[in-house]
């Protein structure tokens, strides 16, 4: 039966809500009055939000699996790009080991393709079944759970206060400042910016300086089974632009230490301990031989680089740290069975594609470990170890690693 994919329109969304409940049961709930609200918010998304649309896969005119698929911008290495993501990835029971799923991520990956688009993003239900697809590992989270006494008190609550939605702009304002810093941050979108103050079990706390949003804290409480006077803070989105503007977050968080029993922060950032007094997560568990367990960690966010020698055009303007060498970069792609080969130029650090054949070296590795390798995530030493990325010269492995050495690792706080 002929497979087709596009985009859903309205009469079709409530069937692609069921597909999704079953799909996802750990995260959806099955009742009448779940449904109606999804499907509303399904509704809103396709007839209302601009920067997402929703796609199905039809066997004939029978729809089996879709998908959601997000346009945003992301901060590359300071030059912002555009980038796409999918989510909501949801086949119908009865058509599960069809390939629906791969249908549609390949589709995905075309569609952006087609609209010139180099770089594409997702969190994974199956990080192998992704790899497998050329979707390369992104910075892993860590997950924190610190007393509120160890964060630093600041040395006043002045301009600390709760946030309300006619802040919004502020957020906006002051999220995507901190976004043009940051390498793989997305900017924010206003369906991004709506969805803080939709959730009712939200609460926003924001410094001010000279009437300009400097910091905000989006958390929420998570009640303790066996004592309704203590809880924990969960921080769903902590942004702050200076040194300052953390102080203030930190004696926030600090002051609730009388009702609050731990501090839980998902973050890409793997240095708490140098903000923090004690660390440790309070399992108090060793790691041998002395090391005390402080967090514990996941991969997630993963990136496929679509078209090569585009996404390194963008890359126009990047210091590869003042290096210099000449190689041959092939990429195999096992999923489209496609190989894309290129003769790099690095000259003082400025990468260019001259069109002649000869080369000092060839790097050989698999789309999925060149997306992670140029997102900045890995670097060549660790992947040569592993076996995943070939050189035909050895000796020049140490100068290949230069190009990459201290390359920040990118950041993502968008949830898709």
């Amino acid at each position: 039966m002929m497979r087709s994919i596009r985009k859903l329109s309205t009469d079709e969304i409530p069937l692609f809500a069921d597909i999704a409940i079953n799909a996802y049961p750990g995260t959806t709930q099955n009742t009448k009055e779940f449904r109606e609200r999804f499907v509303s918010n399904l509704l809103f998304i396709q007839e209302q939000e601009d920067s997402i649309d929703l796609f199905g896969l039809f066997l004939g005119d029978k729809l089996v699996g879709g998908m959601r698929v997000h346009y945003y911008q992301m901060n590359l290495f300071s030059k912002i790009v555009n980038i796409g993501g999918v989510g909501l990835v949801a086949v119908d029971l009865i058509h599960k080991k069809e390939k629906v799923a791969k249908d549609l991520i390949c589709f995905f990956i075309e569609y952006f393709r087609e609209r010139d688009v180099t770089l594409v993003s997702l969190y994974p239900f199956n990080p192998e079944f992704y790899k497998k697809m050329g979707f390369g590992p992104g910075t892993k989270i860590n997950q924190y759970q610190v007393e509120p006494s160890s964060f630093p008190k600041a040395d006043s609550k002045e301009g600390v206060r709760f946030l309300q939605p006619s802040d919004q702009q502020q957020i906006l304002a002051c999220y995507n400042r901190y976004a043009l810093t940051k390498h793989g941050l997305f900017l924010k979108t206003d369906f991004d910016l709506n969805n803080i103050f939709k959730n009712p079990d939200n609460k926003v706390i924001g410094y001010f300086y000279n009437n300009q949003l400097e910091a905000y804290l989006v958390f929420n409480f998570e009640k303790s089974v066996d004592n309704f006077l203590i809880n924990n803070i969960v921080v769903k989105e902590l942004i702050t632009e200076t040194p300052t503007s953390l102080m203030k977050i930190c004696g926030f968080l600090q002051n609730q230490a009388d009702q609050i029993r731990r501090v839980i922060i998902n973050t890409q950032d793997d240095s708490l301990d140098f903000l923090v007094q004690d660390a440790r997560n309070g399992t108090d568990h060793l790691i041998p031989s002395v090391y005390h367990e402080t967090n514990t960690s996941g991969t997630g966010v993963m990136y496929r680089i679509i078209q090569v020698r585009k996404f390194l055009e963008n890359m126009n303007g990047f210091n590869f740290n003042n290096q210099s060498c000449l190689f041959k970069l092939t990429v195999v792609d096992s999923l489209y069975e496609e190989t894309t080969s290129l003769i790099i130029q690095v000259d003082r650090g400025k990468l260019s594609f001259p069109e002649i054949e000869k080369f000092e070296f060839e790097i050989t590795l698999d789309v999925a470990y060149f997306s992670s390798l140029f997102m900045g995530v890995i670097d060549p030493n660790r992947l040569y170890q592993y076996g995943k990325l070939k050189i035909s010269e050895p000796a020049y492995l140490g100068r290949f690693n230069e190009l990459f050495r201290n390359h920040e690792r990118p950041f993502c706080l968008t949830a898709f």
